[in-house]
């Protein structure tokens, strides 16, 4: 059931801070994604700087200051009042000036304007008393037009209204965690674009800085979380990934446009996702439109993914890219993937035995018994050989096998996922708990570290060590279906304090966090190390105000695991 909205006020995030992202959302107007208008808070408040070819900033030299909020759309503290009037003008007011920059470009003037040129815009900042605009335009009068308009609203009326979206949101069902779940409610919001290049629906990216597209799998998790407060967006941000599927069934893994999309695919999460929607939704002729394409997928992935025609299947490998191999996968760098040969991997066939039982499911509400039947029996035969082929038993665990038939040995957070697809006998169930319990191997301070700490190659770069909270919450569910509902909790508990504690002292939710709880995410390695101060223009680190950590924590502060 979706809960019931309330009108009283709301603790907001207040924390100024370096990666928070400042740009007008989709999710109930227009906004551009080819050539977005999205700025970044830099470390001096209040700094933005608008990302294109040439970063423009726009700086209001606030200093130190107690912030009311800091939202995706509109900010506050005593000096400073500003947000976005449209996706291509912020609008502020303040006693102090404010001034814009970009590196190579001269900023022009007359009387209360300022211009300069960029990435083929004028930039213009306009003032009138202790009011203020800046915008974009193609042209010069079409700028000053676009200002002297935004300067016409009213702007406490306009704070109001960004303010009204969040309460009218459900209450946060964890009081204690309250500022980190508008944070993450204002982290689904700024990351959603409106109908454009070719897809009909809004849309969601996992970020809107610094890679801003589309994303298979990071979609069906935005609208599982989306699914708890706003069924219409979600059900867009499914059906704008299905509208990007090939005649054959194939969907990419990265959708830049309807037709400018990749080559490979991503984790079978779709049917997981509408059998999500549809519980809480009910909607039955949207889980009709999208079952048909859903099936097709998964049909694709039987025909295309299994090249020795042994009923498991594997993802596709770049053996040329060094330690990033297996883009396919969404674990890149993993060291699982640093072999000379393509693996039956446990982990895709987890999620392909995971998302035909939700795909049988989903036939069965709507009436089609043969089909149920069918995807129920490719479930049950990929959960077989899971079982036959991939357990290592002097392991402990699953793991990953050449297509020679070697078994890797290696564990990594993939070694659970039988517990999370319902596929894991209960005595080994119990022996992947004591490696989750395991000091030595799983249990760091912040778990479920991406490998196992004490194998050599256990880092801070990405999935060669770090946590992602998606893997977290799959681990807690499968834990909780295994029976082992305490240490589900208490891995739920220890996520929400860590990830929380970071939120307070940075402002951020990251994309992915240090296992042993030391470092400040953005100082971890990703794919190479890091610059000091970090600057994703110089080398993208751990993403800022990351769309599926955002998901999943509310997921996980609903308590639905």
């Amino acid at each position: 059931m979706i809960i019931k909205k309330r009108v009283t006020e709301m603790v907001l995030p207040d924390k100024y801070a370096y990666g928070i992202l400042f740009g007008c959302s989709g999710a109930d107007g227009v906004n551009e994604h080819g050539q977005d208008f999205c700025g970044m808070l830099m470390p001096e408040p209040v700094t933005i700087r608008f990302d294109g070819e040439t970063p423009v900033t726009l700086r209001i030299p606030v200093g130190a200051a107690a912030f009311d909020f800091i939202l995706p759309d509109a900010l506050r503290c005593g000096a400073l009042t500003l947000a976005f009037a449209d996706c291509r003008t912020v609008v502020g007011a303040s006693a102090l000036t404010p001034d814009i920059s970009a590196p190579g470009a001269r900023t022009d003037g007359f009387g209360d304007a300022r211009f300069l040129s960029a990435n083929g815009f004028v930039y213009a900042l306009v003032r009138r008393e202790d009011r203020f605009a800046f915008c974009r335009e193609r042209t010069g009068e079409e700028a000053v037009r676009r200002a002297m308009a935004a300067l016409a609203q009213d702007l406490d009326a306009l704070i109001e209204y960004r303010l009204d979206y969040y309460r009218r949101k459900p209450p946060c069902p964890r009081p204690e965690y309250e500022k980190l779940y508008y944070k993450c409610l204002a982290v689904n919001r700024v990351n959603v674009y409106s109908p454009q290049d070719g897809i009909d629906c809004r849309f969601t990216t996992p970020d809107r800085l610094p890679h801003r597209h589309m994303w298979l799998w990071d979609s069906m998790f935005h609208a599982m979380a989306i699914a708890r407060y706003d069924p219409a967006l979600a059900k867009e941000a499914v059906w704008a990934v299905l509208q990007c599927q090939r005649n054959d069934g194939f969907i990419p893994h990265l959708m830049k446009s309807r037709t400018d999309v990749s080559r490979i695919t991503q984790p079978q999460v779709i049917a997981w996702a509408l059998l999500t929607i549809w519980r809480l939704d009910g909607d039955r002729e949207f889980l009709a439109r999208c079952a048909g394409k859903t099936a097709a997928y998964l049909d694709w992935f039987l025909t295309n993914r299994d090249a020795n025609g042994n009923g498991l299947p594997e993802w596709d490998m770049n053996f040329d890219s060094g330690h990033c191999r297996c883009d396919e996968s969404g674990m890149d760098n993993s060291p699982r993937f640093d072999v000379d040969e393509p693996l039956d991997a446990v982990d895709c066939a987890s999620f392909l035995a995971h998302d035909c039982r939700c795909m049988a499911e989903i036939w069965d509400i709507l009436g089609e018994p043969e089909k149920r039947d069918r995807y129920a029996g490719v479930a049950d035969e990929t959960a077989k050989l899971v079982n036959d082929l991939l357990w290592d038993d002097a392991l402990g665990a699953y793991c990953d096998r050449t297509l020679s038939g070697r078994l890797t040995g290696m564990l990594t957070v993939s070694s659970f996922l039988p517990m999370f697809a319902g596929i894991c006998p209960p005595e080994r169930a119990a022996r992947l708990v004591r490696l989750l319990r395991d000091e030595r191997k799983f249990a760091t301070p912040l778990p479920v570290p991406s490998i196992a700490r004490d194998d050599p190659l256990y880092g801070a770069d990405m999935w060669r060590g770090c946590v992602w909270i998606n893997y977290n919450y799959m681990i807690a569910r499968g834990l909780r279906r295994s029976g082992y509902a305490s240490d589900a909790d208490a891995l739920i508990e220890t996520t929400l304090s860590c990830v929380n504690r970071i939120f307070e002292r940075t402002g951020n939710i990251f994309e992915f966090y240090d296992a042993e709880d030391r470092e400040i995410p953005w100082r971890l390695n990703r794919k190479g190390e890091q610059p000091d101060p970090p600057d994703y223009r110089k080398k993208i680190h751990a993403i800022t105000d990351y769309n599926w950590t955002a998901s999943f924590l509310l997921l996980m502060l609903s308590g639905d695991q």
